[in-house]
């Protein structure tokens, strides 16, 4: 695997003499290559996203039917053409290559050990090789010896035989925290460069939750998204620069990614996709429509329509008149208890006439 990286990377610096335009080139290399995996794996999360709700039907119809559920999910994964692990596969497939390009960067300055250095100057020194003053002296001391790559190319010759991996006036071998350690302006172009890295994955992070600003992020995904880059910054601040310029060659890669990830994929925001899946069992889940508020009192109130006076007195004209149709038929009738008087009597209210010259004599007899 090892080769696969040190191959491209022997490569460029064949073209252009410069380590960190080497790394630049290698990092753009791999980025490009594994691009196509990342749009896959982005298409099948939105797929998955924009289907939830077909899936949480399902999910509640079978819910007490484990196997059923199982074979009513792959079933619908398959009439809509998706891979339920073909989002996190890309990023599985792109981990062991990231990893083994920072193992093959790291080990280009890989140096002799301390001892072989100081027992060849103990040899040179028994030996008297050099002769007079200078001996002991050890000329390749702290000379790199990188791995990984090919003894013959350019790339070795030259790092075997420097102690400093230097281009643009930094060398590459040292880190931010060392470098200050001789003068903030000899370490200033390192934090410079420490600085962009941390700008560029703050960056990233707005990028990905600018898609959607109305949606509710975890609070625990909300404080990961503000470690990450204050990470970043503590290491890039701690291994050497040709380390933090792969770091920064990849953020400024995945931004320009982003971008284009916004503007070509999440450019639809109508809803869920129209799918090819069956119609699911709509009674298990609750409307999509919004439900209705209930209403206050004053809106019902107002519903209902306020008292209007005019109406009021209409409605006791009404009434009377139809209390003094009542009496005429009550005379006529000579007192009957017929079904349609006790009608009438309900219907207009109890009577207050009179009492008859005959009820009247009745009671008198009574009292003597």
């Amino acid at each position: 695997m090892y080769v696969f990286i040190a191959k491209p990377l022997e490569f460029f610096y064949g073209l252009y003499p410069n380590y960190a335009v080497a790394i630049a080139l290698l990092t753009l290399s791999i980025m490009i290559l594994l691009l196509p995996l990342t749009l896959k794996g982005t298409r099948s999360m939105l797929a998955m996203q924009k289907l939830q709700p077909e899936l949480k039907k399902i999910q509640n119809k079978y819910k007490d039917d484990r196997q059923k559920l199982n074979e009513e999910m792959m079933a619908f994964y398959k009439e809509n053409n998706i891979n339920p692990v073909s989002g996190c596969l890309p990023l599985l497939l792109q981990m062991p290559v990231f990893i083994v390009l920072y193992r093959t960067l790291f080990q280009l300055l890989n140096r002799a050990p301390y001892g072989y250095d100081m027992g060849a100057a103990a040899v040179r020194a028994t030996t008297n090789v050099n002769g007079g003053g200078g001996a002991g002296i050890w000329e390749r001391f702290g000379f790199f010896q990188p791995q990984h790559i090919s003894h013959t190319s350019q790339l070795y010759i030259d790092l075997s035989n420097t102690r400093v991996m230097e281009a643009w006036g930094m060398n590459l071998a040292e880190s931010a925290q060392k470098a200050l350690r001789e003068g903030f302006g000899h370490g200033a172009p390192y934090i410079i460069l420490v600085a962009l890295v941390t700008a560029t994955s703050y960056y990233q992070q707005k990028q990905v939750s600018g898609r959607n600003p109305q949606a509710q992020v975890n609070p625990q995904q909300q404080m990961l998204m503000r470690i990450m880059p204050l990470f970043f910054a503590f290491i890039s601040f701690t291994l050497p620069a040709g380390i933090v310029v792969y770091f920064l060659v990849s953020n400024l890669f995945r931004v320009g990614q982003q971008a284009l990830i916004t503007r070509t994929m999440y450019r639809d925001d109508s809803g869920p996709v129209a799918t090819t899946g069956r119609v699911s069992d709509k009674s298990s889940t609750k409307s999509s429509a919004p439900a209705e508020k209930p209403k206050g009192l004053f809106a019902q109130i107002k519903e209902m329509g306020l008292p209007s006076p005019g109406a009021a007195a209409d409605d006791f004209k009404e009434s009377s008149s139809a209390n003094g149709g009542g009496k005429g038929k009550a005379a006529s009738s000579s007192g009957s208890k017929g079904s349609t008087a006790t009608s009438t009597t309900s219907t207009a209210g109890p009577s207050r006439a009179a009492p008859s010259a005959a009820n009247r004599s009745k009671s008198k007899k009574k009292r003597r």
